[in-house]
């Protein structure tokens, strides 16, 4: 990634958080990347600094009220030493649109930890729509322009949905996708609007419903039962 800033955006349930285990889980494999997570961040910034040193060492340093000065310093004697043995450093800050504007200002001075030759740490902010809001704010525009990647994750198309949710009976089942009915596909897209979350919630409950009633295959009634429980938590 060579010290570059991306930022991943997606409504709640379109698999933001397992893309990032998704990537963590391909440079876990890699001799050359180390990285740090950080999931629900602190809205302060020397705290974020000490859970991305602590995650990057194991050593939990203890944050100073009104200088965070010695936290960079410390993050960038850990990058120099990845960079010394030939490592990448990716820091991935996941529901970034929590953190507060000092706070992504704060991230923004990250992105200049670096040496003569390259750049020392990469960055991956992720986050609802909530934070494409915020990075559009005037006072932001020096983070915005450090931005090399910008991602947002869309719902499924009805198509989509079909081949997502065929995919998923495979993978678990073996079965191949016969056992919803065409009209419950399509319902199946108009209820759940495409996110993965609630398809899968909708599948779930569709099939035990079907199940449950000894049916050869899922209806348009067992996927409108399904939403009317997850709606009003019954079952």
């Amino acid at each position: 990634m060579g010290g570059a800033l991306s930022v991943l955006t997606g409504e709640v349930g379109l698999g933001k958080t397992l893309i990032c285990r998704k990537i963590l889980s391909d440079f876990s494999a890699a001799d050359t990347v180390k990285t740090a997570y950080l999931l629900n961040p602190p809205q302060d910034f020397g705290y974020l600094m000490v859970n991305v040193i602590y995650d990057l060492t194991g050593v939990r340093v203890k944050p100073r009220s009104g200088n965070n000065h010695y936290l960079v310093e410390e993050l960038y004697r850990i990058l120099l030493e990845e960079a010394k043995v030939g490592r990448q450093v990716v820091l991935i800050i996941d529901e970034a649109h929590r953190l507060p504007a000092e706070v992504l200002e704060g991230v923004r001075l990250l992105t200049n930890l670096e040496t003569s030759k390259q750049k020392l740490l990469s960055i991956i902010l992720v986050g609802q729509p909530e934070l494409d809001d915020t990075l559009s704010r005037r006072d932001l525009r020096q983070l915005r322009q450090r931005i090399a990647v910008r991602c947002r994750l869309k719902p499924l198309g009805r198509r989509q949905t079909r081949e997502y949710v065929n995919h998923r009976l495979v993978s678990q089942s073996g079965n191949k996708g016969i056992l919803f009915t065409s009209p419950a596909h399509w319902w199946l897209y108009r209820l759940s609007g495409g996110i993965p979350r609630r398809i899968n919630l909708l599948c779930g409950r569709a099939i035990l419903a079907a199940f449950a009633g000894f049916a050869p295959k899922v209806t348009v009634g067992h996927v409108r039962r399904a939403s009317r429980e997850i709606e009003y938590g019954s079952g």
